[in-house]
């Protein structure tokens, strides 16, 4: 389960029986789970066990818990079950139990004793408790700092390496996976590209954030680079696609609206293609003084013909069809 948090960020004790989530099983089993993360200085992990126990604390179990925290010396969870049996609400009950009757002496002196203390709100009551970094937050600090001495691959740009880590790499793009399954080259360097297209450096770094830890925040230039990357690199989803092209609809201009159209070519966008050619029928006379409408390939170069003809021929029936309806009118 402590796997589980470290690759996930998140814990299920039930493993999706969430009928469970009270049963002595599972918080004996979550009173462990905070041990290993008291031990391990996750911090994160001992503030969700921490809500998880006192949400999960009953009248039914809290004496079991009791008994296990004080075999644990888990004192901060002993202390919280003693006052949640001498709360007014509870404690005639509890004492009336059976199961109190099985506790050992200590333990029934001291619920004694504390009937006599103020109550505990919470488990986090008077104790200032770090939050702790997030998965996110881990996985960038190791991206930009920690994780170059533990890099066992390097990604070549241009020339320059960049260190990089397989299980990461394969983790979240199919395209790593199957060159790590079958042909790693077996001096662990990788010249990259995307397509036929070398990316800048800066437009790679934002690639590496997005799979490292997920961010999608970039200059629109990253996002003309990156926007046939999903497509290439198979990642599981369509985030970063999606935000690339947001991103390049908000930020479009005549200087650069024939890259994303080359863009949305190479990775099949069809929608992003349409509006690309929409934005070049409308500008058309900016976009043709343009050096790089003579570099674009004869495919893309008929595209943007049959657009402008498309238009060229709505923009004729306009006044046909006025006349038609004059004349039907007559």
């Amino acid at each position: 389960m402590v796997l589980d948090f470290i690759y996930t960020d998140q814990i299920d004790p039930t493993r999706g029986e969430r009928e469970r989530h009270a049963t002595n099983e599972i918080v004996l089993i979550m009173m462990r789970v905070y041990m290993l993360a008291v031990q391990f200085h996750l911090k994160r992990l001992e503030t969700l066990c921490m809500s998880y126990l006192e949400l999960s604390i009953n009248h039914k179990n809290v004496l079991d818990a009791l008994k296990n925290a004080n075999r644990l010396n888990l004192q901060f969870i002993k202390e919280f079950c003693l006052r949640y049996i001498i709360k007014e609400s509870s404690y005639n009950d509890i004492v009336m139990s059976k199961e109190f009757e099985t506790l050992d002496q200590p333990l029934m002196v001291e619920i004694i004793r504390r009937r006599q203390t103020p109550q505990l709100r919470s488990l986090q009551e008077g104790i200032n408790i770090e939050q702790g970094p997030s998965l996110n937050d881990d996985l960038r600090d190791f991206l930009h700092n920690l994780g170059h001495e533990f890099a066992d691959m390097k990604l070549y740009l241009e020339g320059e390496p960049i260190p990089s880590h397989k299980a990461i790499l394969a983790a979240r793009t199919s395209y790593f996976e199957g060159m790590l399954r079958s042909f790693c080259p077996p001096d662990n360097k990788v010249v990259i590209s995307i397509g036929e297209m070398v990316p800048s450096r800066q437009s790679f770094d934002s690639l590496l954030r997005y799979i490292y830890y997920g961010d999608v925040e970039m200059p629109p230039e990253d996002s003309l680079y990156l926007f046939a990357a999903p497509h290439f690199y198979i990642f599981s989803n369509n985030r970063l696609q999606v935000y690339c092209k947001t991103n390049l609809e908000r930020n479009v201009t005549v200087e650069n609206v024939l890259q994303i159209l080359e863009a949305a070519d190479r990775s099949q966008a069809a929608d992003m293609k349409k509006y690309a050619l929409s934005l070049i029928v409308r500008y058309f006379g900016k976009v043709a003084q343009q050096p790089r409408l003579k570099q674009l390939s004869r495919e893309l170069l008929l595209d943007i013909l049959s657009a402008l003809a498309d238009d060229s021929s709505d923009n004729k029936m306009l006044p046909d069809m006025s006349c038609l309806s004059i004349n039907s009118d007559n």
